[in-house]
């Protein structure tokens, strides 16, 4: 199960390790990998050998990951439903608008990474695949928000969600029946209604961790004590983010055990941090602290791990 617990939200969090293994070669072109065949597993093909996609991808039989990225496709290639251990698609910065139901088949896929097409509907072969888990649906900026959602609530284990640079001022009620969605991010949405989002994502039962990076926050509203679910919240990159009302606000929320204060510019935390002491992490790396700083926030925090 991809449950985010407590050590892996430290661990993605801080480090921001993609969800592939990094350990993998890298192959580019159909004649390098072609030349090493049985050994292929990520296969992040040059825009030009796509041409070439069909005749050559069944003789990659052991391709996990496949990058198809920034290549103007309006379609996929055909040929993708032979690749039958494929378990995470990558077809960012494209001009896509519908997906092939022959990607029904693959049914290892967990990772569909659709981020900056043109997808105003999400295509219903998504709900066919029985083992996906994590879809980026970012920067699709004419998403019928609730259209996609009701779509989404039929991919069963959907834990782990992108809705990011979408310029959504709400979040649809319907959002409440993605009842396996533990990860949610909202980031670069800066016009979002925070005490909306908040009220309706307080109804997403299993909602472990929410992103809200580079949002333009000013304030948090006092309506982020609905969400006591969350375990992890991350603010990084919003330099005006007014820090004595969130501090006052994290009081309302005992399931918090992780939160990121990244490249938010900022000098030194409020006096009273007594409402942080229930934290495990605390991430401040980005900011400005001086010496003196960062050792009063850690003398008086003894139990949280802080990082600067």
């Amino acid at each position: 199960m991809l449950f985010r617990n407590l050590f892996t939200i430290i661990i993605l969090s801080i480090i921001q390790i993609d969800g592939f293994t990094q350990s993998n070669k890298r192959y580019s072109t159909f004649e390098e990998a072609l030349s090493d065949a049985e050994q292929v597993k990520w296969l992040d093909l040059n825009c030009e050998d796509i041409a070439d996609f069909s005749e050559n991808i069944s003789k990659l039989p052991n391709v996990e990951s496949l990058y198809l990225s920034g290549c103007d496709l309006k379609k996929l290639p055909k040929g993708l439903d032979k690749i039958s251990n494929l378990s995470l698609l990558n077809v960012q910065d494209n001009q896509l608008s519908s997906l092939s139901s022959a990607i029904e088949s693959l049914e290892k896929m967990s990772v569909i990474n659709l981020r900056n097409n043109e997808f105003k509907t999400l295509p219903p072969v998504l709900t066919k695949l029985s083992n996906l888990r994590e879809i980026d649906l970012s920067g699709n900026e004419n998403l019928k928000l609730d259209d996609a959602i009701t779509t989404l609530s039929q991919v069963e284990k959907l834990d782990f969600l992108y809705l990011s640079s979408l310029n959504i001022t709400t979040i649809p009620s319907n959002i409440k029946d993605l009842i396996s969605l533990e990860e949610l991010h909202l980031s670069e949405n800066p016009n979002l209604d925070l005490s909306d989002a908040f009220n309706s994502l307080s109804k997403v039962p299993n909602l472990k961790i929410l992103v809200l990076s580079k949002n333009d926050l000013n304030v948090i509203p006092s309506d982020v004590q609905l969400i006591k679910q969350v375990n992890g919240l991350v603010l990084d990159e919003n330099p005006e983010l007014q820090l004595e009302s969130l501090i006052e606000s994290m009081n309302e929320l005992p399931e918090l055990k992780v939160l990121l204060l990244r490249n938010n510019q900022i000098t030194q935390l409020p006096k009273d941090l007594k409402n942080l002491s229930g934290l495990a992490v605390l991430e401040l790396s980005g900011n400005n602290f001086s010496e003196d700083e960062q050792e009063r926030i850690k003398s008086t925090l003894p139990n949280t791990n802080v990082v600067f």
